[in-house]
């Protein structure tokens, strides 16, 4: 048994064995006497909190505007035709000149029909005398008085013969349907042309109207009788009322015909000049946000990211009700919120946030971290 111990290595493993088993003990009595200290490198192991650039967004009463791309168009134009045929013999306007309803436009050869004229009164002026002759017979009792029905009917027929060849005869002569101003002539003198042949187009400036289409989205916001500016290309204004709002949609752009009606007494507008309609809707509370800070929501709805008083992040939904060249109107804000808007799709709903205003940071020159 002393030569055992009298061996080194085995001295020394079990010095080992003794050893390791009482490290082992004093972790298991340390462990059940307290709990052991925090480590101070684990504070430096936190992810920092984000900072986001906000801007303020206040509600508002604001007035939304719809504006269209319009043409004018006089709302009333009307052609002038020939009512018979023949060969133009005189024209009496000119392109530009102003004529009033019932003015001879031109004036077309009879072919015969002050002829035919002249014949039915010859023929009125011989039954109107049979009818008398025979009339003063009949009172005298020298003729059978039912002949009178016949010789009565005898005259209205040839009266109805007269006023058909005056009609006729009217039919030589061309006249202006409306007042206006002559736009264009379609014949010159000597020329042949048929019943309905144009003659001239007559263009009535005042009132004109401005045609333009309306997306339906915004159709239902446009009323009848609402009042409209016409903007044109020279910068000039006129003001104007919407006087229709299409029911049915054109089948290719699925938009809505809209006119607004403007007066033209001095004809200073022309027909056929492209211009904008501009419709200011009544008031609606909206805020005004960058267009940039419009995010969607994991549930897919559209709406803002806002950071509170505490740096909380908080998610807000949106509706645009106007859109303009840098901002968006929205409604949904109810007070006075800072949006965030750089860093906004870096964070999301609960998180933790350092606000700093977007206007300190664009002058610093750096964006937030």
């Amino acid at each position: 048994m002393a030569s055992w111990f009298r061996r080194p290595s085995r001295i020394v493993s079990v010095a080992l064995i003794v050893g390791a088993g009482l490290w082992i003990a004093s972790g298991v009595i340390g462990g059940s006497e307290g709990t052991p200290e925090a480590d101070p490198g684990a504070e430096a192991l936190q992810v920092p909190i984000q900072k986001v650039a906000v801007t303020p967004a206040i509600p508002e009463q604001h007035r939304r505007q719809i504006v269209l791309s319009c043409v004018t168009e006089a709302d009333h134009r009307a052609k002038a035709v020939a009512r018979g045929s023949g060969v133009i013999l005189d024209l009496l306007t000119e392109r530009g000149d102003t004529i009033a309803a019932g003015d001879l436009v031109a004036i077309v050869s009879d072919e015969g029909r002050v002829a035919n004229l002249q014949q039915a009164q010859a023929l009125l002026d011989q039954r109107t005398a049979e009818y008398e002759a025979n009339k003063r017979l009949i009172d005298q009792g020298n003729a059978p008085r039912n002949q009178l029905p016949a010789l009565q009917a005898a005259v209205a027929a040839a009266r109805a013969g007269v006023s058909a060849a005056a009609a006729e005869a009217e039919k030589a002569t061309v006249k202006s349907p409306i007042e206006g101003v002559v736009d264009s002539i379609a014949v010159q003198v000597g020329q042949a042309v048929q019943i309905g042949t144009e003659i001239a187009a007559i263009v009535d400036p005042d009132p004109m109207l401005a045609v333009g289409a309306v997306s339906e989205a915004r159709r239902a916001s446009l009323k009848v009788g609402q009042a409209a500016a016409i903007r044109f290309i020279d910068g000039t204004k006129v003001a104007g009322t919407v006087s229709f709002v299409g029911l049915s949609a054109d089948t290719a752009t699925r938009t809505y015909p809209v006119e607004a009606i403007v007066e033209n007494a001095d004809t200073g507008i022309a027909d056929g000049v492209t211009c904008e309609m501009v419709v200011t809707l009544e008031p609606i509370e909206a805020a005004a946000i960058p267009r940039s800070a419009l995010v969607f929501s994991d549930a897919g709805h559209l709406g803002i990211r806002v950071a509170d008083a505490v740096g909380s992040v908080r998610f807000l939904p949106v509706e645009i009700v106007d859109d303009g060249r840098e901002s968006v109107w929205v409604t949904g804000i109810g007070q006075a919120e800072r949006v965030i808007v750089v860093g906004q799709d870096f964070v999301k709903e609960g998180d933790r946030v350092e606000a700093v205003s977007a206007a300190d940071a664009d002058g610093a020159g750096e964006p937030p971290a």
